[in-house]
């Protein structure tokens, strides 16, 4: 049952992930008693619709997947009607979905259509997608009951399936009466119905054999690498289009691309820590702390620049405020053990140290007055863009320092692998905006500074070897290796 679960969380994030980037424009999205010309509207920019449209057919993929193996995973000492109508539901949910889908598509290819002809396109994908609730329902009331049976599933979840289950069964309801009030609590519904998919593939990709500490320190990194990856992916895109999928207008493009940079690096740092031990990653959790809260204090103090009629704006304070409070709190409780420690060769411990140093300096001024780098930063770093790219520098300054405050190799690998990843991803997004880097001496200093990051983090992380000179002599494992060596008989055999 193990790969059925497994597969079921893989899947479930997919669709989560798909389904994000398909509304991303859900807040001010028309509805079935919306005007044309609104609708028209939604769909002049072909290229999102492209992206939306194509994230939404994925998205219907992974909820077919994760919909059948969750199915069978919970369907131990479950009457066959449940399974059944779990399978229905499943299946038939994500089909109906797509007739709805494909009408959007031509919407989005718009090859000169009616107004008649675009009005009955859209509420044909709107009531399509709004009946496929009823399918919706049968999953959910199907793999509740089970869960609730056979306990494949924590308590909470399924109750929570069930009690979903009641109003997007009354769905098909929306469609018919025409009602504004009854379609926005149906696309309530449907997101209260994202929200349990999001929780439960977590719970199923990483729960397993955990402690709860464990388990929310797992997804908490894996949900920063989901959005993250995603986000910083479309940031080196595309970084002249901010203003279409991220919470504000991102700008310059430079600065938009380092963004897209480091949120890729630290992407694939907090994968390589998902499997570690707790104290092996206390450095990225701080970390972690010191980002969120700084980039949510700076998000407070420049509300007026992000628009909340959209939906980017609200799940970025949502977000920040949400993982200030989840890294606090991981860094509290996650204390670690005191296992033995190798401890880092003097050099390397100073190589932190002034990495740490100097990128402190760097995230200060940057916090300070973003303008006052404007010699040495061959971009222009607006007051709340050059505040929050501070908070990607203050992280790996964090990073460093803690390596070189614990002096333990296991602490300090992940802090090289940040190292490297987010200055990498800092020097693909210079020279993916290169002509836009002006003057060109600053352009060689910047970029070569990054190099130099980059560089001394895959030096150190080259470097950091078990080794007995550094070694802590007084550890357990090498007084009982000590003892046991004492009472050995000067002869063998």
């Amino acid at each position: 049952m193990g790969g059925l679960r497994q597969l079921a969380g893989i899947a479930g994030l997919a669709y989560v992930a798909g389904v994000a980037i398909e509304n991303m424009e859900i807040l001010e999205a028309p509805t079935l008693a919306s005007p044309v010309v609104d609708v028209r509207a939604q769909y002049e920019d072909q290229a999102l619709g492209v992206v939306t449209t194509a994230a939404g057919a994925l998205a219907l993929v992974a909820y077919g997947v994760f919909a059948v193996a969750l199915a069978r995973f919970v369907r131990e000492r479950a009457d066959r009607g449940w399974y059944v109508a779990a399978l229905v539901g499943g299946v038939g949910g994500p089909l109906l979905a797509a007739a709805g889908l494909v009408a959007t598509s031509i919407l989005v290819a718009d090859g000169g259509l009616s107004n008649d002809r675009i009005g009955d396109l859209f509420d044909l994908s709107q009531r399509l997608r709004i009946v496929s609730g009823l399918l919706v329902a049968m999953l959910l009331a199907g793999v509740g009951a089970m869960a609730l049976r056979g306990r494949a599933l924590p308590s909470p979840l399924a109750w929570f399936a069930c009690g979903l289950a009641v109003p997007l069964a009354l769905a098909p309801v929306a469609a018919i009466a025409e009602s504004r009030g009854l379609e926005v609590a149906v696309r309530i519904a449907f997101a209260g119905q994202t929200l349990w998919i999001f929780a439960t593939s977590m719970w199923l990709a990483l729960a397993e054999e955990v402690g709860f500490v464990a388990f929310v320190r797992r997804a908490a990194f894996l949900l920063l690498v989901l959005a993250a990856g995603l986000i910083g992916i479309a940031l080196l895109a595309v970084p002249g289009a901010t203003g279409e999928f991220f919470a504000w207008g991102l700008g310059p493009e430079p600065l938009a691309a380092f963004a897209g940079g480091v949120y890729v690096g630290s992407a694939v740092a907090y994968a390589a820590a998902l499997p570690r031990s707790e104290r092996e990653v206390r450095g990225l959790v701080l970390g972690g702390a010191v980002l969120s809260v700084s980039v949510f204090a700076i998000t407070m103090s420049y509300l007026d620049q992000f628009d909340f009629d959209r939906l980017q704006a609200w799940a970025w304070v949502v977000l920040f405020a949400g993982f200030s409070l989840v890294m606090a709190g991981l860094f509290v409780l996650g204390a670690g053990d005191d296992e033995p420690a190798v401890r880092l060769p003097p050099w390397v411990r100073s190589v932190f140290a002034a990495v740490c140093v100097a990128l402190g300096a760097v995230a200060l001024a940057l916090w300070i007055d973003p303008g006052a780098l404007a010699d040495p930063v061959p971009f222009e770093l607006p007051p709340l863009g050059g505040r929050f790219a501070g908070s990607w520098v203050a992280l790996l300054a964090v990073l460093a320092g803690w390596a070189a405050m614990r002096n333990r190799v296991d602490e300090a690998r992940l802090s090289a692998v940040a190292l490297v990843g987010l200055a990498a991803g800092a020097v693909v997004a210079a020279l993916r905006t290169l002509p836009d880097l002006d003057p060109a001496g600053a352009s060689a200093g910047y970029i070569a500074a990054w190099v130099l990051v980059a560089g001394a983090g895959a030096v150190l992380l080259g470097k950091m070897r078990p080794c007995s000179t550094t070694s802590d002599s007084t550890s357990p494992t090498t007084t009982a290796a000590r003892r046991s060596t004492s009472k050995r008989s000067p002869r063998s055999g």
